[in-house]
Order: structure tokens, then sequence, then C-alpha cells
């Protein structure tokens, strides 16, 4: 087994209120289902949560991901996230929130890391993680859109 790797940061303007986007945030469970593949989110116990994403199969590479994270909202406008306990996929970072100067505007940032446990020769994974990376891109920009889609929805096309 070897550790893939991959991260990224992306953010957003959102035409909301930073309370409302901050709220959103807070409920961890409602935001969390709508990142892209999150096939289900249940909390745990305390600030713990369970994640069951869709499997990742390409050709190289066969992961049903299955995680725990621990959620950290102790400052509403930087809730970070980080691992617990030993599984496939670990997922570490942050939301950002802050006014962005415009009235009725704030920007919403994200910063991801993540890594995956597979099954593939190590010197494949110089061959994986690009593919990886993209897919982590992908992925943060389109929970982006769906957080915004959520908070405004006449600002995101179909």
């Amino acid at each position: 087994m070897v550790w893939i790797r991959s991260g990224t940061t992306k953010s957003v303007r959102v035409r909301a209120g930073l309370a409302e986007v901050r709220q959103l945030l807070l409920d961890v469970e409602r935001a969390g289902l709508l990142m892209p593949g999150v096939n289900s989110l249940t909390h745990v116990s305390g600030a713990v949560y369970h994640y069951a994403l869709d499997p990742i199969t390409n050709g190289a590479v066969h992961l049903v991901p299955d995680y725990e994270a621990t959620f950290d909202t102790t400052d509403p406008g930087h809730i970070t996230w980080e691992p617990h306990g030993e599984h496939n996929f670990r997922s570490w970072g942050a939301f950002t929130t802050r006014e962005s100067g415009v009235d009725g505007e704030v920007i919403l940032e994200i910063s991801t890391r993540s890594e995956a446990s597979v099954q593939v020769a190590p010197v494949m994974v110089t061959l994986i993680e690009p593919f990886a990376q993209l897919q982590t891109d992908e992925i943060t920009t389109g929970f982006l859109d769906r957080l915004r889609g959520e908070l405004e929805p006449a600002a995101v096309s179909p």
C-alpha cells in the first residue's frame, strides 16, 4: 500500500451575507453533502463525522474512500477539519470566509489536502498523483459551485 497525495486552495465570491455563509458551513452535514462524490455523511459524536464517498476507479486504482474527520468550528471564519482514526482516505482542510469589500458579497475559500491509501507499486505514484490532483481540483471547484448555488441559486448556471 502506498499513499497518493493531493491538495488545492480555491475561492469564490458569493453574493450573500457573511452570517448566512458561515451558518451554512457550520452545518457540517448539510454543507458536506454538497461535496461532489459524497454518498453519505453522518455525525458520529462530538465534532466527528463519517464520510462514505463514491468509488474511485481509473484503471490503475480502485478505492472506495471511507473516513472520519474531526471539525473545529470554534472560529466560524476559519472552520478546519482533520483526519480522525485510521482509514483508507484522509482529509485536512479549512474554510475561510471574509467580507470582500463589496456590500453583500463574501469571499469563501477552501484549502484541502488529502491522502488515499492504494494498492499499487510505489513506482506508480508519480504517474497517479497528477490524476489525483486533477480530480481534487475538479471536486473542490464543484464543491464551491454547489455551496455558492445553495447560497445564491440564481447565480449558478445549470
